[in-house]
């Protein structure tokens, strides 16, 4: 198919997003708008500088470099509560202090291709994801974004269910957000408690049973989240053995241990690992993810590409998604 009779003709199949540390770390190599760095688990102490205070604090741990080790350990020593609910606080002030650049990012161009059918989950703190959505919602409908793990710009209202930008009230009741309360690397996290939390995992259960095509971007499934992939991968493989979808794999580890990792939300094999963002679906062929998988996949059709312009500015990128909508008005 040629990119205008893929354009004109919109399926209304869905594609879901798992965003991890990594699609962060991918999108600012060298640091957010502020130049401040993003951190992954195995340097988190050290780009937030923690490390002099934890080594003070607990000399022991001095060798223990990961973030998802070290915080549990913490947790458990009763002397080290204050040091905790200081820690705390400092990895809200830095996230809190990130801010996007004004040029096109990986989270403008990911949000832009997406569609109002698709979703998007992150684990991530980082608030890139909700300030790529709020710059970019009026140009063009984008895809529902729910935040696994709380996020640093989110507050919730306690009574009514609705949930937006921190410092806001509720539409309905006028009541002030409540801050939703981050999710830190603990084995046996509250995903209950929060009804915010509670409505994204749901939400995760429904989207991720009726996807037709997944992207896992930059998430390390790590130990302290196993219970959490179990509950993504049966979902995802509870309504279907998955003939015809395909799971895209957007991450620099090597080959085997993404295998290792992701090999079993692929039972029939229809993967796909890639190293670089601009080289997803997701970006050759905008807001047509599921239809360049549908057509080869069940009518041995191939699917021209049509990338994502090569622009840093934001106004054309949103102009250029703006005409791909416009037929998707038709889709049921």
């Amino acid at each position: 198919m040629t990119p205008d009779e893929l354009i004109a003709e919109p399926m209304g199949l869905t594609h879901v997003v798992l965003l991890g540390a990594g699609a962060s770390r991918a999108a600012f190599p060298d640091g957010d708008g502020t130049g401040r760095r993003l951190p992954l688990m195995d340097d988190f102490v050290d780009v937030l500088g923690l490390r002099s205070a934890i080594d003070a604090l607990a000399p022991d741990l001095v060798q223990v470099r990961n973030f998802e080790t070290l915080y549990p350990q913490l947790l458990s020593r009763p002397q080290c509560a204050e040091a905790v609910a200081a820690l705390e606080r400092r990895v809200e002030e830095y996230f809190e202090g990130m801010a996007l650049p004004e040029e096109v990012t990986i989270y403008d161009q990911l949000l832009l291709s997406l569609r109002p059918s698709d979703a998007v989950f992150t684990f991530n703190w980082d608030p890139f994801l909700f300030d790529a959505y709020r710059r970019n919602h009026h140009a063009v409908v984008l895809p529902e974004i729910f935040f696994l793990h709380g996020n640093v710009r989110i507050g919730a209202c306690p009574d009514d269910g609705t949930w937006g930008e921190r410092g806001l009230r509720c539409p309905k009741c006028g009541t002030a957000f409540a801050r939703v309360a981050l999710l830190y690397p603990i084995e046996n996290k509250d995903y209950s408690s929060s009804p915010f939390i509670r409505e994204a995992w749901h939400a995760a259960r429904t989207l991720f049973e009726s996807a037709f095509t997944l992207t896992i971007f930059g998430y390390g499934a790590p130990e302290s989240d196993a219970a959490a992939v179990d509950l993504l991968h049966a979902a995802w493989l509870n309504r279907s053995d998955r003939k015809f979808e395909h799971v895209e794999i957007i991450d620099t580890a090597p080959t085997s241990l993404l295998h290792d990792r992701w090999g079993r939300f692929t039972p029939t094999h229809h993967y796909h690992w890639i190293s670089a963002f601009e080289d997803s679906r997701i970006a050759n062929w905008p807001r047509r993810t599921c239809e360049s998988i549908y057509h080869p996949m069940t009518r041995g059709i191939p699917c021209e590409r049509f990338p994502l312009p090569a622009t840093a500015d934001l106004t054309s990128l949103q102009e250029f998604a703006a005409r791909l909508a416009r037929p998707e008005s038709q889709v049921r």
